[in-house]
Parts: C-alpha cells; sequence; structure tokens
C-alpha cells in the first residue's frame, strides 16, 4: 500500500518522520475485508489503549478522506 503513494522508483531519502506518520496514518485507516472492514487502527484501538497509539503518533483519518496517491506528500 506504501507503493501507492510512493511509486516504484520513488527515493525515500526525502523522507522526514512527519512524511511517514502522514503516509502510515492514512494506509492505517484504510478498511480491510481481512478484520471485518475495519481499519487496522479501529482493530489495534479494540485490543490496546489509547496510548501506545498516541505514542507513536497514530491517528485514525476517516476513510472518506484517505489519501493514497503521490498527491499526499506533494501537498
Amino acid at each position: 500500500m506504501m507503493r501507492r503513494i510512493l511509486p516504484k522508483g520513488t527515493s525515500f531519502e526525502f523522507l522526514m518522520q512527519w512524511d511517514v506518520n502522514l503516509i502510515m496514518n492514512r494506509i492505517n485507516s484504510t478498511p480491510r475485508e481481512l478484520i471485518g472492514a475495519k481499519t487496522p487502527y479501529d482493530f489495534a484501538l479494540g485490543s490496546y489503549e489509547k496510548e501506545p497509539l498516541n505514542a507513536f503518533q497514530l491517528k485514525r483519518i476517516d476513510p472518506n478522506k484517505v489519501i493514497r496517491s503521490p498527491e499526499l506528500i506533494c501537498t
């Protein structure tokens, strides 16, 4: 899923931690059939307390507002 945002051939060298968090929050806010159409974030929230998710700067993004294309980093 990361390659939808950073296509093959794209260097990861320019990424800052903020960029990685932005990408991962979008990926983890995408519903997955494998886990009952929940998002990985919601699934983790049901298994863990919110503090560990906050410690890793993970947050839920409204699935209707998730951008999974190179424009995510360019904006």
